[in-house]
């Protein structure tokens, strides 16, 4: 979709890139006029979808007509910028119903910020999203790596696509290192004020990641996992599936009510495991309990982490002793990934011809019904099968 923004006088300050950043977010027509009078003229006879105005140059008579205009042209967002914080500017701003202040010179990580949630005010599009939880009933076996390089594949591959990874392994969730951001407010926030829970003060506490990728991070602090019940976390999802076009959760590994809302509410659970005995142990107990819980087959997605065609296990055992089909496997390619890890990367940017990197590609293009050049079907068979039936079939009291 081609949306046209219109850029008043130094309102970005000088050599700002918001023209560059503009047209990641699909602003192919982006204008720069003189004055504010020339700006509410060409909204008097065409729609914009952004204005960016100086609030500084901007007269009582000329704030008026800003109001006027932003509350007929309810999908126009309006920025205000100024040179400093000033709280007189900033209220004059909201009461002409601009959504949002910025300090000029711009920096770019606001005003990106600026106009997600401008975006999210003002377009309706979007009202139903999809939602991939991420889980594993062994630690260890790299699920916080998958939901985040997954979320970021999913930005990569869906142009425009807004997404969001919400890290529900509280305390202390891996998922703001392994993407480096450093978020000022964390889901406990969001928990601490449940009575005014809803997509404005969620859009506040979202950080971004890279374009289009958002995260809502875990807490730290161990207080907070009493103050994040079940019901918040429906309540997150909620507003999240109506933000974005993808929701990913990494969900925490104990069976929790939080995590049983979480699972609850997927469109699709993507279960991790490895082709290992105790990982495939725990991902046999953790598909029974999902299908004593009702889930549909379809709802249910193995994803084989750290593949290796020489593992002692096959992926054709595995689908045997799963009694499922393989949706994906990632390739083991350690030094990667780990690089990835300890930079904060996403391995599809920091390493985007390995076969990791394509492993993730095709796994979002088949999440998100695209064709996929994945072959899930697994490696015939070898002699280790008749011992490892032994050791998963055994009848438990």
């Amino acid at each position: 979709m081609s949306r046209h923004a219109v850029i008043v006088g130094n309102a970005d300050g000088e050599e700002s890139g918001l023209e560059q950043t503009l047209q990641r977010y699909a602003y192919s027509r982006i204008s720069r006029l003189e004055t504010v009078a020339e700006a509410l003229e060409l909204i008097s006879k065409q729609h914009l979808d952004l204005l960016i105005v100086p609030i500084d140059a901007v007269d009582e008579l000329q704030l008026a007509a800003l109001d006027r205009a932003s509350r007929r042209e309810r999908h126009t967002g309006i920025i205000a910028t100024g040179t400093r914080a000033d709280p007189e500017l900033m209220l004059r701003a909201m009461r002409a119903g601009i959504q949002e202040f910025l300090v000029r010179p711009l920096v770019l990580t606001d005003a990106v910020a600026a106009v997600e949630r401008l975006h999210r005010r003002t377009h309706t599009g979007v009202v139903s999203g999809q939602n991939f939880a991420v889980y594993s009933a062994k630690g260890g076996v790299g699920a916080s790596t998958v939901a985040v390089n997954l979320a970021y594949a999913l930005s990569a591959h869906v142009s425009e696509a807004r997404v969001a990874i919400a890290d529900l392994a509280i305390p202390g969730g891996d998922v703001k290192i392994l993407l480096n951001v450093r978020p000022a407010y964390d889901l406990g926030d969001v928990a601490g004020k449940p009575d005014r829970l809803d997509a404005e003060l969620l859009n506040s506490v979202l950080v971004p990641a890279t374009d289009g990728l958002w995260v809502l991070a875990a807490p730290e602090r161990p207080e907070a996992d009493e103050a994040i019940d079940a019901g918040v976390v429906a309540s997150i999802l909620q507003h999240l599936r109506a933000s974005f076009n993808f929701t990913v959760t990494d969900c925490d590994s104990p069976m929790s009510d939080r995590t049983l809302v979480a699972l609850d509410d997927a469109d699709r659970i993507l279960l991790v495991t490895e082709l290992k005995v105790p990982a495939m142990r725990a991902a046999q107990r953790t598909l029974g309990i999902f299908r004593r819980l009702g889930y549909p087959n379809e709802k249910l997605c193995i994803v084989v982490n750290r593949y290796q065609s020489n593992d002692v296990l096959t992926a054709s055992d595995a689908t045997n002793l799963l009694k499922a089909d393989i949706f994906m496997k990632l390739p083991n390619d350690y030094k990667s990934a780990s690089e990835s890890a300890t930079s904060g990367v996403p391995i599809i940017k920091s390493h985007p011809d390995s076969r990791l990197a394509v492993a993730y590609q095709q796994f979002a293009q088949k999440l998100v019904g695209g064709p996929s050049d994945e072959q899930t079907g697994g490696e015939p068979a070898n002699g280790s099968m008749s011992v490892m039936k032994k050791l998963f079939s055994r009848r438990r009291t």
